[in-house]
């Protein structure tokens, strides 16, 4: 009995594990300079989207040691600018990890050296001293999900950055974009279909029936 109620439970489990299969992030390469002073060191950084229950995604650009966001000076840079596509109604920011970034909604931002201009955008206007190198956000939005995030015609994101260091160039200044390079995909893992589960299921049973009848056998013989 205890052999049999051993192979149910994995089976169980193993079920249970099919069933929640990790759902991979979205993660996107910033590997395009447009720097007009030219940032030496690529890819700047990534910006990672995990699908954070639905019309909701958590949205976390990190920058390599090389570089940090810096204060937009002017209409043409911002510190992180993307387009979106199937969502409805109003885009709003939740949860912004860093009080000197401000989501500034729809509109009309373009990021030198990017291609078109963006729909949305975050600014960071207050004041960076260059020593940030990270934020994250919960972009909201009927319909939203990690596949919304698209292209304006040539990238899929914008960031400002400041060099930080002698490889990157101590000072140098402009836009870095992301072209399309994931590094991982979102697409959930393919899931076996019920005739592979119904396959599984039927090979364990198998052993749990061979085990019973191995140890039957094994009592008689005694």
């Amino acid at each position: 009995m205890y052999v049999r109620n051993s192979v149910f439970s994995l089976l169980a489990i193993s079920l249970l594990g099919v069933a929640s299969v990790a759902h991979a992030d979205t993660v996107y390469s910033l590997d395009t300079s447009a720097c007009s002073s030219g940032c030496l060191v690529l890819p700047a950084g990534t910006v990672d989207l995990k699908q954070n229950g639905k019309d909701d995604v958590l949205v976390t650009v990190t920058l390599t040691s090389d570089y940090s966001f810096r204060k937009a000076p002017d209409d043409n840079h911002h510190a992180l600018a993307f387009d979106l596509s199937d969502v409805s109604g109003t885009v709003t920011a939740a949860n912004i990890s860093n009080a000197l970034f401000t989501f500034s909604g729809a509109g009309s931002y373009k990021d030198a050296g990017l291609g078109s201009n963006f729909s949305y955008a975050f600014e960071d206007k207050i004041g960076n001293d260059g020593s940030v190198q990270t934020f994250s956000f919960d972009l909201k939005a009927a319909g939203l999900t990690e596949t919304s995030f698209v292209s304006n015609g040539s990238f899929f994101f914008g960031v400002d950055v400041k060099g930080l260091d002698v490889a990157a160039g101590v000072g140098k200044t402009g836009n870095i974009g992301a072209d399309g390079k994931l590094i991982t995909s979102g697409a959930p893992p393919p899931v076996p279909e019920p005739s592979s589960i119904a396959l599984m299921g039927t090979g364990l049973l198998a052993c749990a029936g061979l085990m019973q009848r191995k140890k039957l056998d094994a009592i008689k013989a005694s």
